[in-house]
């Protein structure tokens, strides 16, 4: 009698610690569930509050300057592409386009990413066919001065105009007066493979030669940066050409903010002239406190001229009110 009382407790122990697992196991369903739930909403969530953006490449004529017209590759039509601007923290959603008649890619450069997002290319996927399309979408969390441009394996792309600015705003909001973001680039518009970039309009000369371009635009077609004394300015360099480039502010010294993505450099760093390698991001922060008219140009001569001409390339003026 013992004995088989002793065994019937065994057993009822036995039905207790399976009922135990059983309500264990369903919670850690019912929980993973819950989670499941909650980041689908999250997502959607995301999504409904997304920055979205549509990005078509495609070719297009584009106007260095009065009288000097390329073909090129470009983002909607124009170089750089649309410059995208979001605040830190930001769920993004850029949707590109193909318009080309060859396979495209994209990169958000400098921007920490998924592998899905900005991973290279795998055998199926990563690389958008002509024709089709594909959303990237990531949340930005770090603030800084970034850009977007084709994978490594479409980099003849980028030399042929395509690429953009990427900027992330801090939470805390710009502490500066005017923020300015200013995009570097060449295109050579000599002899070169099928699909790169060559004139509309004849050349004066038939050699081979690289324009410099601010902005997409070749001095004397540079807009002018208009200043107010007093007034903090933040500019945004970046360098998408394959060359380095002095760039020097008459009439003024500024402070190197960050380069490449850094943290705030310590101790401060000032200069008159800075000069950025291929793909660098600078922040360079100065006072509008000598009014006039200045220049804000590249230190060499092929980089400031068209064909030997002044003005020409990059060098853009750098006016203050009433001047």
């Amino acid at each position: 009698m013992a004995a088989e009382q002793a065994k019937e407790r065994e057993e009822l122990g036995k039905m207790r610690s399976e009922i135990r697992d059983i309500k264990s196991n369903m919670k850690d369903a019912l929980d993973s569930m819950n989670e499941f739930q909650n980041k689908a909403i999250e997502a959607s969530k995301a999504n409904e509050n997304a920055h979205e953006l549509h990005l078509f490449a495609k070719p297009a004529a584009w106007e260095l300057y009065s009288g000097m017209t390329a073909d090129c590759l470009t983002y909607n039509g124009k170089i750089p592409g649309p410059p995208i601007r979001v605040p830190e923290g930001q769920p993004v959603r850029i949707v590109l386009h193909n318009q080309l008649k060859v396979p495209t890619s994209l990169v958000f450069h400098g921007i920490i990413v998924p592998q899905s997002v900005g991973g290279l290319p795998k055998k199926d996927g990563g690389i958008v066919k002509p024709g089709e399309a594909y959303a990237y979408q990531f949340v930005p969390n770090k603030a800084g001065t970034f850009w977007y441009h084709p994978q490594v394996i479409n980099g003849d792309q980028k030399a042929r105009g395509m690429f953009g600015a990427f900027v992330v705003e801090p939470r805390s909001g710009p502490s500066e007066d005017k923020d300015f973001t200013v995009v570097l680039s060449e295109l050579n518009l000599g002899a070169a493979a099928e699909g790169s970039p060559h004139p509309v309009l004849p050349l004066k000369t038939a050699s081979a030669h690289t324009y410099y371009l601010m902005n997409g635009k070749s001095a004397p077609a540079i807009p002018p940066v208009e200043l107010r004394q007093g007034e903090r300015v933040r500019l945004r360099v970046i360098n998408t050409s394959q060359h380095s480039i002095p760039l020097y502010l008459t009439g003024h010294r500024f402070e190197v903010a960050s380069i490449n993505g850094s943290d705030a450099l310590e101790p401060h760093v000032y200069r008159d002239t800075i000069t950025l390698e291929p793909s660098d991001r600078v922040d360079l922060n100065f006072t509008a406190d000598n009014p006039g008219v200045w220049s804000f140009a590249s230190e060499l001569l092929d980089q400031a001229s068209n064909e030997g001409k002044f003005p020409g390339g990059i060098a853009c003026v750098v006016r203050y009110s009433g001047m």
